[in-house]
């Protein structure tokens, strides 16, 4: 599927509720549900599109979801009836979907903060989105500046500053629109999801809060490109690492790997994979063994903003002699060679490992 840019965001409405941990015994605390359109205009509005457009163009933060959820309740079903929905049906939703996010949170650790909910239109075909924002609060100061004289006054609850990252956000997309069933209401495949956490990293998925996007929006990380392409990387490595051959023809498959990750191919495929670089007696216990690890069958579009350190080109060490060592890009160079002080036109060189050929 086709990477989505992040441009031209526009919000026509939004509305806030102010969400709440849980007590210590683990009782909820029923939110601070609003009942009017916040009237954003100027540099508010502005602000808010600016935080939203940076979060989700993020190449560490923001990544495409699954949607495995869409039964009546679900948060993909209310944001879908949102999207078009007349100004006081559009409050109404906003505010179950606060219930939704204040029963979600069951752990008392998980802080309280504000849910932004907002529409509007997004992309270069500017199509119409719901987005959910739960935004946890923060202290910090206004400058005031009177007669050459400065002033800090305390803000106690401080929103998307510029440096604060203590916020996550679903977006559901709209492709198209077809009216929902009375038996199954709108279908998933005409929507694209996305999600930004704070948690995330360039090379970590598991810390995000499972709270927010699978029991609140009810989506599933797995299915994005990012952790996809990651997980064939580090699978193939494995299986590749404990093959019953020699370290050459694995050193061959590893550089194989590699050159297929750092290609201009938009999309990966398993099976093409196997076919192209394993020997046949190896290729279905390949396949097989990584499809139980849970890489998909199908082609999965390439993106390798978790792995890119990973791929880098192996190192060379030049001499002036003309020997040269080269290093594998993805293990710590002071793990391979130590290079030490040079006497008499020789230097000392320390390398990991025994001699396994020499050509």
């Amino acid at each position: 599927m086709e990477h989505f840019k992040f441009e031209g965001l526009t919000i026509h409405r939004l509305i806030a509720h102010t969400i709440f941990a849980r007590g210590k015994d683990k009782a909820l605390v029923k939110p601070n549900l609003t009942d009017k359109l916040l009237p954003l205009q100027g540099e508010a509005k502005d602000l808010i599109q600016l935080r939203v457009t940076t979060a989700l163009g993020s190449s560490s933060h923001g990544l495409e979801v699954q949607i495995v959820k869409n039964d009546t309740n679900s948060f993909m079903q209310k944001a879908a009836s949102s999207i078009h929905a007349k100004d006081d049906e559009f409050i109404a939703l906003s505010r179950a979907l606060a219930l939704d996010l204040a029963e979600a949170q069951t752990n008392p650790k998980w802080p309280g903060g504000v849910l932004i909910v907002f529409s509007g239109k997004v992309g270069e075909s500017q199509q119409p989105f719901l987005a959910a924002l739960k935004a946890e609060t923060d202290k910090g100061f206004d400058v005031e500046e009177v007669n050459g004289e400065i002033t800090l006054k305390l803000v106690k609850k401080m929103l998307l500053s510029q440096t604060q990252r203590l916020y996550k956000i679903g977006v559901l997309i709209e492709n198209q629109y077809q009216k929902p069933t009375d038996d199954t209401g709108y279908s998933p495949v005409n929507y694209r999801s996305f999600l930004f956490d704070h948690l995330l990293t360039a090379t970590e998925t598991r810390p995000a809060a499972a709270y927010f996007y699978d029991t609140f929006l009810g989506m599933s990380i797995t299915g994005s490109s990012k952790y996809q392409t990651r997980l064939f990387y580090e699978e193939t490595r494995n299986y590749i690492d404990a093959m019953p051959i020699d370290d050459g023809d694995k050193y061959d498959l590893r550089e194989a790997l590699r050159a297929e990750l750092r290609s201009q191919n938009a999309t990966i495929q398993l099976k093409e994979f196997a076919e192209t670089h394993f020997e046949p007696e190896f290729r279905s216990d390949y396949i097989k063994t990584l499809t139980e690890k849970g890489a998909p069958d199908g082609a999965v579009v390439k993106d390798i903003d978790y792995i890119k350190a990973k791929l880098r080109r192996p190192r060379n060490f030049m001499f002036s002699s003309g020997v040269k060592i080269q290093a594998p890009a993805d293990v710590s160079l002071n793990e391979l060679v130590k290079i030490g002080e040079q006497s008499d036109g020789f230097t000392t060189v320390q390398i990991k490992g025994g001699i396994q050929a020499r050509e």
